[in-house]
């Protein structure tokens, strides 16, 4: 409430809640409607919730109870909102790391005119316009931070996924969050079927989403015995620009030895400096672990020097990691000690192949807090 105080209103559409919340959001002067949704979808309860904002209201500014607004946001807003102005995209912040710095950011878009727009899809909910000429604008100074307090529950979700592809059969973005969640539910066979109806679907053009349902292809063919390079590869291709896919082909080439092939993903994937921009980004991505790749195979390689760098940005990049700490230091002294050249082809390296990379990109689960839509927004 403290981050919404320079609001004219605040309205909260409660749906049940039964830990003292509510209470103390009225105490704050919170405007609060208790609602009843049977049978329970999204769409319904946010377009329940809109209905309730006075009627005379300009801009609503959408936010979950585990969502601040960060100092500024109106006078930045105000600033923005142009006469025609229909919708503003603003910085949102889904994620942080331990430091504070933020893990995942994006543009948002739920901030929109009061009329000429509606929530659709039962679940990962998105509002779109409607009969009316949307005009988008940036709003600079504007940003959301997502704080959750704990996991939600997801228990719905699928059976609210599969009604929303169902409802819309040609819809890629419900086909893709279907597939990704019968894939969490360790329904593999069923999400490779439905990652493969979503990437046959027309009209399909937003590559950084074709690209991540190839990656979640591979984690299938992965978790079924195989080794997921195929479609790792068609990521890669799909979408060269994002990081996820060459991290993953670097750690397939890593689990199959092609100590070449793995440098280049890795090295390849360290090239792009973007950072994680949406429920696609896998933060791991973005961290100690392409370094981590790339320093053993690097090792492999005879390439000393190389490795020694690699391994040692991977251990500064998560200092709690043993594993890290103890392979650079191994390095460092065999560098010491005579240390490896391209020569020797990796012989002299740490006896023994590496642990297993903890954290892997090609096996780890997804662990999406929440959806976004196809322009980043959450959903």
């Amino acid at each position: 409430m403290a981050s919404c105080a320079q609001a004219d209103a605040v309205v909260v559409a409660d749906t049940g809640s039964a830990d003292g919340g509510i209470e103390r959001l009225e105490a704050l002067g919170a405007c609060v409607h208790r609602l009843s949704i049977e049978p329970w979808r999204f769409d319904d309860a946010r377009n329940a919730a809109l209905a309730l904002v006075p009627g005379d209201v300009d801009v609503c500014v959408s936010l979950d109870l585990d969502e601040i607004l960060c100092p500024g946001w109106r006078r930045a807003l105000e600033a923005a909102w142009a006469p025609g102005t229909t919708r503003a995209h603003y910085e949102f912040v889904a994620a942080f790391h331990a430091d504070g710095s933020p893990a995942i950011r994006f543009l948002n878009n739920r901030i929109h005119a009061r009329h000429g727009y509606r929530w659709r899809h039962a679940c990962h909910e998105g509002i779109y316009p409607d009969r009316i000429v949307e005009r988008g604008v940036l709003a600079p100074g504007v940003r959301v931070e997502h704080h959750p307090g704990r996991a939600k529950p997801r228990a719905s979700y699928l059976p609210l996924l599969a009604a929303a592809a169902a409802e819309e059969p040609h819809d890629p973005r419900m086909a893709h969050y279907h597939a990704r969640e019968l894939f969490h539910a360790g329904r593999c066979e069923e999400a490779a079927r439905e990652f493969e109806r979503y990437l046959a679907l027309p009209g399909n053009p937003f590559r950084p989403e074709r690209s991540a349902g190839m990656l979640y292809l591979a984690k299938c063919d992965m978790l079924q015995g195989r080794d997921g390079l195929a479609w790792a590869l068609r990521a890669a291709a799909e979408c060269p620009e994002r990081r996820e896919p060459w991290v993953t082909l670097a750690d397939i080439r890593y689990r199959r030895g092609e100590w070449a092939e793995c440098r280049a993903a890795a090295i390849r994937a360290l090239s792009l400096s973007g950072e994680p921009d949406g429920y696609m980004s896998d933060p791991i991505c973005h961290g100690a672990l392409p370094h981590d790749l790339a320093a053993i195979a690097c090792w492999r390689l005879g390439r000393g020097s190389e490795a020694l760098a690699h391994a040692e940005e991977a251990a500064r990049m998560a200092p709690g990691d043993e594993r890290l700490r103890m392979n650079a230091a191994l390095i460092r002294q065999a560098m010491r000690d005579g240390g490896v050249s391209a020569n020797t082809g990796g012989r002299d390296c740490p006896p023994g192949p590496p642990a297993a990379i903890r954290g892997s990109a090609a096996t780890a689960p997804d662990h999406p807090a929440s959806g976004r839509d196809r322009s980043g927004g959450r959903g």
